[in-house]
């Protein structure tokens, strides 16, 4: 009879039952294991996958640890060979230079003595350029702002302690121009304009030096290129960011939302450019 139920079904639903439960609690714990995987369990895998030129195993694996917080120069190598060769495979993706890139460059802001980090990121860059170059694009070279020589010349810490120096010679100058006329009282009247001089050079520069580390980080381009905007949405008179361009992430009110559609922003320095740029076409560099 048609519609009729086959004799045993209950035994086969029963059966279709339990293997659909097992296969369920197997990729459970399957995925609990690999979540409980430790950083070096992950970081090794990230390396095996990259021997066996699996790229998106690896990137994907390095992004793991990216998420997680990990932070390590040769993670950050890694994930720039990752995307570096995925870039040049049958299978690129927008922005893989650009990660790539910040990538290398992360090595080299964790291990500045990185010879390879620095090789690596030349090479990149350097391919950026010929690929905007055969789509009738200039080379923009930019350095990094111009007060960031603060911070190479010398520590906030150091900056600091010249302040603190001026100070003192200052107020050992004004003591001494309260001794009677004679030699101590000579040293006084010329300490005071040094000590003077020094405190209001060195006290702004270490503020600000200290502002530069502490509030400013770095960040890399990882789109084909990036115009910048001002706080009303604006183009901002400036050539667009290419691709693996180093800028200085943060300043006033670092992040917000954009005008158009509720992008998110950051603030970004590059060279004497500041403007603004959208969120996901910045990846910030771990320090």
């Amino acid at each position: 009879m048609r519609g009729a139920i086959p004799a045993g079904w209950h035994q086969r639903f029963g059966l279709a039952i339990g293997r659909a439960l097992s296969l369920t609690l197997a990729l459970t714990f399957a995925g609990s294991a690999r979540a409980a995987d430790t950083d070096e369990e992950l970081f090794a895998r990230a390396a095996a996958a990259l021997e066996a030129e699996d790229v998106e195993s690896a990137i994907t694996a390095l992004e793991s640890l990216a998420d997680r917080g990990f932070v390590h120069p040769d993670a950050s190598f890694d994930r720039g060979i990752a995307y570096a060769r995925r870039a040049r495979g049958p299978r690129p993706q927008v922005g893989d230079l650009g990660r790539a890139a910040a990538g290398f460059e992360e090595a080299r802001l964790l291990r500045p003595d990185d010879a390879s980090a620095a090789a690596a990121l030349e090479q990149v860059r350097g391919e950026v350029s010929r690929r905007r170059s055969h789509r009738g694009k200039d080379e923009i070279a930019v350095g990094d702002p111009p007060d960031r020589l603060l911070v190479e010349l010398a520590t906030p810490r150091a900056w600091a302690a010249l302040a603190l120096a001026s100070s003192l010679v200052l107020s050992f100058g004004l003591w001494l121009r309260r001794r009677p006329p004679g030699p101590a009282r000579v040293t006084g009247v010329l300490a005071l304009p040094l000590g003077a001089l020094g405190l209001a050079l060195f006290a702004p520069a270490a503020w600000w030096s200290g502002v530069l580390v502490h509030d400013r980080g770095f960040g890399v381009v990882v789109a084909s290129e990036v115009l910048l905007t001002d706080d009303g949405g604006a183009r901002v008179d400036a050539p667009n960011v290419p691709e693996g361009a180093r800028v200085e992430v943060g300043g006033s009110g670092a992040e917000g939302g954009g005008e158009r559609g509720g992008e998110g922003r950051v603030r970004v320095r590059w060279g004497s450019y500041e403007g603004w740029a959208p969120t996901a076409s910045i990846r910030k560099l771990a320090r």
